[in-house]
């Protein structure tokens, strides 16, 4: 069978297998995912005109393992004989769902295995972090400073968890220790797979956890500047909204784009600039 580079098609065309796998992402409950084209255009300063490529991606996730086999094969399905996508869906938690007990950690003394659960009523923030991430520090000493000023009053209701992700949990301990950020709960990653089903591919990375045991928030503290607002709101059992919250998710039935813009007219101009 004959290959086809995305961006040799036609502009109807590639406007069709963008609400092509859009269907396919809302046949599978995904329909919140963007579909986006990407268009890049360069100008060596020895070639005699403009080479421009077209890709489409979409990375779409669901915590169902089922879902994520079933759509990668209807998607496959539905991309075949086309190359240049970048299509894909992974098995990972996200904003929106529930949280799973995070299993297999150590505290900071001793080697067994602990659970980090969560108790109905209890807002959580577990701040994945590591003792050479310098972004890291900063969040963890606000952890820190946070329970300094509200400890008391959040006993038994907020828990802000630390978990490392250090290889070298000795380091951990005296790093912990020297910094006097004794308040937070720390837990030592050790054999656990929570960054790979949490997919955490990169710290810090915090997670907010509402007294219903939701994911709420996840992604980078710096996207949550007021932390200490957010989870007593939460406490109240009010929402939070903004960027890598589950309440910002785009409705169902997301066409993959944005269907104001005239996607045929976008590329007209761009063909008449270059």
């Amino acid at each position: 069978m004959s290959t086809k580079e995305f961006g040799s098609l036609s502009i109807e065309e590639q406007q069709k297998l963008v609400e092509d796998v859009a269907e396919c992402l809302k046949k599978h409950g995904l329909g919140d995912t963007p579909v986006k084209i990407y268009r890049e255009n360069v100008c060596p300063l020895s070639a005699a005109k403009v080479e421009g490529r077209s890709t489409l991606k979409c990375e779409a996730a669901s915590n169902d393992e089922k879902v994520v086999e079933d759509c990668n094969n209807d998607l496959k399905k539905c991309l075949e004989g086309i190359s240049g996508t970048h299509v894909s869906v992974a098995q990972k938690i996200k904003a929106g769902d529930d949280y799973t007990n995070i299993t297999k950690v150590q505290g900071l003394e001793g080697e067994e295995e602990l659970t980090i659960e969560h108790k109905e009523g209890q807002v959580l923030l577990i701040d994945f972090w590591a003792t050479w991430c310098p972004p890291c520090q900063a969040p963890m000493a606000h952890n820190q400073a946070m329970l300094d000023k509200k400890g008391e009053e959040w006993k038994d209701k907020i828990r802000i968890i630390g978990l490392s992700i250090d290889s070298d949990k000795a380091k951990l301990k005296s790093h912990v220790e020297d910094k006097k950020w004794t308040s937070p709960e720390h837990y030592f990653r050790g054999s656990s797979d929570c960054s790979k089903v949490y997919g955490v591919t990169g710290v810090p990375h915090v997670m907010l956890i509402d007294t219903k045991g939701k994911i709420v928030f996840k992604g980078h503290p710096a996207n949550r500047p007021n932390l200490e607002e957010d989870m007593e709101n939460l406490l109240k059992g009010e929402t939070i909204s903004g960027e890598g919250c589950a309440s910002s998710a785009a409705p169902e039935g997301n066409d993959g784009g944005d269907s104001d813009i005239d996607y045929a007219k976008c590329m007209k101009e761009i063909d008449e600039f270059t």
